[in-house]
């Protein structure tokens, strides 16, 4: 597939009218998507476009809150800033049963554990432990997950 058809399915995928829509061109677009998972509205996956999609795994129940950013590279661009800064790039999984929360933001080299809940608003910079729950800027654990009871 090429680049300009990727892109436009990636944005299309992010505000496609009914989730089975959104699900099936995110796949499409090269993505590892699960069964049974929800993405809602205004997801956006910010990639190179020549990485095919590999560096994205969403597992399976997960369920992701409408306007949720994955970013699997990142960069000033072409700003003096990068010298200083460089290039950013890694894959983020999402772990089977996790809850990603609206307005959510997963910068790179994230793995967010199974049965783990990322808080809305919550801006992740490192890996969520499964079983926990994590919120703020940068998310923090605020509570550990024990079976299916809050602790």
């Amino acid at each position: 597939m090429g680049a300009r058809m990727r892109k436009l399915l990636k944005l299309a995928a992010g505000w496609m009218p009914g989730n089975g829509l959104r699900v099936a061109l995110l796949r499409a677009c090269g993505y590892r998507v699960g069964t049974d998972v929800y993405v809602g509205p205004g997801f956006l996956v910010a990639d190179e476009l020549p990485d095919n999609g590999h560096d994205v795994t969403i597992g399976n129940r997960v369920s992701i809150g409408p306007s949720v950013i994955l970013v699997t590279s990142s960069s000033p661009n072409q700003s003096r800033l990068r010298s200083v800064t460089g290039h950013t790039k890694g894959p983020v999984v999402i772990e089977d049963d996790a809850w990603i929360g609206a307005g959510s933001i997963l910068l790179p080299n994230i793995r967010v554990g199974a049965m783990s809940i990322v808080a809305a608003g919550a801006v992740v910079t490192e890996d969520i432990p499964p079983h926990s729950i994590f919120a703020g800027v940068p998310a923090r654990v605020v509570k550990r997950i024990e079976g299916n009871v809050v602790a």
